[in-house]
């Protein structure tokens, strides 16, 4: 139970009121087997144990009826979807489902050996140069930043719409607003998945997509990728991560071993604890004693720092002097989820302003590249408050963007030299890690994702939905982003009904490629 702490403290701001009717039946239950060992009272030869028995079988059977084959091929396979588990196959099937799925996922994947994933993946790369080359900017980028420092930020449930926005007069990240307007904010990233802080991590490192729980640190952590930790070595830099959190937490003390990272620190690794956000030490803390820790060294420095105060349910419990690091007044909403998701953003905007001072202390800001970014989403888009919220601003928020914004994180990014300007097309978590060793001038060997600085045809989550500049597609059907409404593929025009058919196909190769990497280890001895 070594996330015990986190998942207790996350479950009442999970749960709602009319949810304890799934345990009604676990009630009934439990009367009909206590009558085994209880006397009943029959009247005029009524007897209860029997009813009992009946009713526990038609709510058994009210809440499982769905739970038949056909719905059971819908929630199988390499794309695995535990909104269609729960949809299809009620909670008890889901827990069927995903069993099923832990025990058979490797016999799910698409290619059962590297040279045919190979074969896939380079079609699908050919693809996506063909279209690149209809899109691209500017080529410009490559080895911009060759031989400069870089440090990477991964921020705890930041999205964008917190971005630019205020409460009661007081902008919620005035912080994080001037880093993106000064830089490069990429104001369209979307989360691979939308899980774990660790399958966010997986994401960056590897470019490869998470399965879903947290199972690539979990259960697949002695896997070998081309990760960006790996190239950063081979290109004569030093790296250092850091977590403020137990070495055991996600099985990070496995995983990070098997990369080549020349510095790993936890919260026992440092000295100063005193403030713990939960579980977790302070952003604030954080920041102020890991670059001390950063070695004089020649050569220039890889650092990936993962931040955790702002963590599900929001509440700050444990930061000291909040008044002074909490600087908005969410007025009609304290105490609410919305209310303390809004705080804690703005605690690590507060945060944040810490990381940078930092940097400019120790004359590392001016010259490296930063980029920072969210892990994955943290309020519930459909939260009552939420839509108020959002409503006041004015904003155009109909059901699909909803769903859209569920996986859009803030990111954004300096390279020295370049100007500002914003990116507002698709872009994926697994796009990190080629972007950065392409300004870096290090040759990628293997990645799913491709440069931000190159426009995609698609971007899409491990669940199956996908994003492109005008449509969403749910896994099921396709819809405008701008209305809400959804695509009609009778009436559609031949050539985008055709063009979105082969979306989806690349997509489904794309993610097939991923989990059979992910459950066959397939680029094992592969790597140069």
């Amino acid at each position: 139970m070594q996330y015990k702490d986190e998942i207790l403290a996350a479950i009442p701001s999970l749960l709602n009121k009319n949810q304890i009717l799934y345990f009604v039946d676990f009630i009934i239950m439990a009367i009909v087997f206590m009558g085994k060992f209880v006397k009943l009272k029959r009247r005029d030869g009524f007897k209860l144990a029997p009813v009992l028995v009946v009713l526990t079988s038609i709510v058994f059977f009210c809440t499982s009826y769905h739970l038949i084959p056909e719905s059971l091929e819908l929630v199988t396979g390499f794309i695995y979807s535990k909104y269609n588990s729960v949809r299809y196959g009620t909670i008890y099937g889901y827990h069927i489902i995903d069993i099923k799925n832990a025990v058979t996922n490797h016999k799910n994947a698409p290619y059962e050996n590297y040279d045919k994933m190979m074969e896939a993946y380079l079609d699908l790369k050919e693809e996506k140069q063909e279209y690149a080359q209809k899109k691209s900017k500017t080529e410009e980028y490559q080895g911009i930043a060759k031989g400069k420092n870089v440090i990477v930020l991964q921020l705890e449930s930041v999205q964008e719409f917190v971005i630019n926005r205020q409460i009661n007069g007081k902008p919620i990240t005035p912080n994080l607003n001037q880093f993106l307007q000064e830089n490069i904010h990429i104001s369209n990233m979307h989360a691979s998945s939308y899980t774990t802080t660790a399958d966010s991590e997986h994401s960056f490192i590897s470019s490869i997509y998470p399965s879903e729980n947290g199972e690539a640190f979990s259960k697949y952590y002695s896997n070998t990728y081309d990760d960006i930790f790996r190239n950063y070595k081979k290109a004569g830099y030093t790296s250092i991560y850091a977590h403020g959190n137990f070495d055991t937490f996600w099985n990070r003390r496995n995983v990070f071993s098997k990369y080549d990272v020349d510095q790993i620190y936890f919260i026992d690794n440092f000295e100063d604890t005193s403030e713990r956000i939960r579980t977790y030490l302070s952003d604030e803390l954080l920041y102020r004693q890991i670059f001390d820790k950063i070695p004089n060294t020649d050569s220039p420095i890889f650092v990936d720092l993962v931040a955790a105060s702002s963590h599900k349910p929001f509440d700050l419990q444990g930061i000291q002097n909040k008044e002074a690091k909490v600087s908005i007044d969410v007025g009609k909403y304290a105490g609410t989820e919305l209310g303390n998701y809004l705080e804690s953003m703005n605690y690590a905007d507060y945060a944040f302003s810490i990381f940078l001072e930092e940097l400019k202390q120790r004359n590392l800001y001016d010259d490296s590249v930063i980029l920072v970014y969210g892990d994955h989403y943290g309020m519930n888009m459909y939260d009552e408050n939420l839509i108020e919220f959002l409503e006041e601003d004015a904003q155009n928020y109909n059901a699909v963007r909803m769903q859209f914004e569920f996986s859009n994180v803030v990111c954004g990014m300096k390279i020295p030299g370049v100007a500002s300007q914003t990116i507002d097309y698709p872009v994926s978590k697994v796009d990190i890690k080629p972007t950065l060793l392409q300004i870096s001038g290090i040759q990628d060997e293997f990645s799913l994702g491709t440069s931000i600085f190159v426009e995609k045809p698609y971007v899409c989550i491990n669940n199956g939905k996908m994003v492109t500049e005008q449509y969403y597609y749910d896994a099921e059907d396709w819809y405008e982003l701008e209305t809400g409404n959804k695509l009609d593929f009778e009436q559609m025009e031949e050539g985008l009904r055709k063009d979105l058919e082969n979306k989806i196909q690349y997509m489904n190769q794309e993610l097939g490629i991923s989990m059979s990497i992910l459950t066959q280890n397939l680029l094992k001895g592969t790597l140069e």
